[in-house]
């Protein structure tokens, strides 16, 4: 082998090695660099909570951004972790005007677990005094009206636009007075003394939690109004082409299909292999009224 190609071959193989060199360092790079643009800087964070934090605290420190996590009549605020499927937020539009949820929540039934989630979906456009108060003892409501959910005022009747179910900013409610001035049925002495009995309830005793109890649901009656009051072709409970809704909605909701399915939804009974409260059949059925 000559000098010259001994020379050569040392010069190849210089710049075989500093080219590779070359990739492997621009990887290292861009590898490190897309790390930090997705995941953020990992010692940033270090130097931002200190160097012990164990693997969970690590991964909500990883944002400042809260979420609100709903969990049936509760919710609160907690770290917004990026990409995470859980965060599914507020489904229901907040309702300021009826005081019933501010103790019971915006999802109130939760008593029957086969049936509240059915139940709480029509809390979504039916306020509470529809089904569970009248303004008389025996005297059911006969007149219904829509009011605006963030001021409790009468409004006209919402639309009710393909693909937009239940989120209307507004609630049916029952309505009062003549027919030429018709209001809201509201509770007006029952909302200012649940007002001041939420402020000072932390110092009452059990007894005078009963009786002011007692107090703020004694217009609510016993047995509330039922799922086939409303879905039945004979004697509908709510006047639904009053209140808005197409010929063809309102056909629907009392037809034969949704009145055997309301028939059978409330006798509906989970099989005892899949039950894992020990109640019995006819428990359930009790359970569901």
């Amino acid at each position: 082998m000559s000098h010259n190609q001994a020379v050569w071959k040392k010069y190849l193989l210089v710049l075989y090695v500093g080219a590779w060199s070359v990739i492997l360092v621009a990887a290292c790079i861009w590898l490190t660099m897309f790390l930090v643009g997705t995941l953020g800087d990992p010692f940033d964070d270090k130097q931002k909570h200190g160097p012990d934090l164990d693997a969970f605290d690590s991964v909500v420190a990883l944002t400042e951004e809260k979420v609100v996590r709903y969990l049936g009549e509760w919710e609160f605020l907690e770290p917004k972790l990026p990409g995470h499927f859980h965060h599914v937020g507020r489904w229901y539009q907040p309702d300021k005007w009826n005081f019933c949820v501010q103790c019971h929540g915006p999802t109130p039934h939760s008593r029957a677990p086969q049936q509240r989630a059915f139940l709480n979906m029509h809390n979504l456009f039916i306020s509470c005094q529809v089904c569970h108060v009248q303004e008389a003892e025996g005297v059911a409501p006969t007149r219904f009206g829509w009011v605006d959910i963030s001021d409790g005022k009468l409004c006209a009747n919402p639309s009710m636009a393909e693909g937009v179910w239940g989120e209307y900013g507004a609630k049916i409610v029952p309505l009062k007075g003549t027919a030429e001035n018709p209001q809201p049925a509201t509770l007006d002495e029952e909302e200012a003394f649940a007002a001041k009995f939420r402020k000072q309830v932390d110092k009452l005793n059990d007894r005078q939690k009963v009786v002011g109890n007692k107090l703020i649901h004694r217009r609510c009656i016993e047995e509330p109004v039922r799922c086939a009051d409303c879905h039945n072709s004979e004697k509908a409970y709510l006047p639904y082409t009053t209140l808005g809704y197409s010929a063809e909605r309102s056909e629907f909701l009392v037809s034969a299909e949704v009145a055997d399915l309301v028939a059978r939804y409330e006798t509906f009974y989970i099989p005892n292999l899949l039950r894992t409260d020990g109640q019995s059949r006819q428990q359930t059925g009790e359970g569901s009224q």
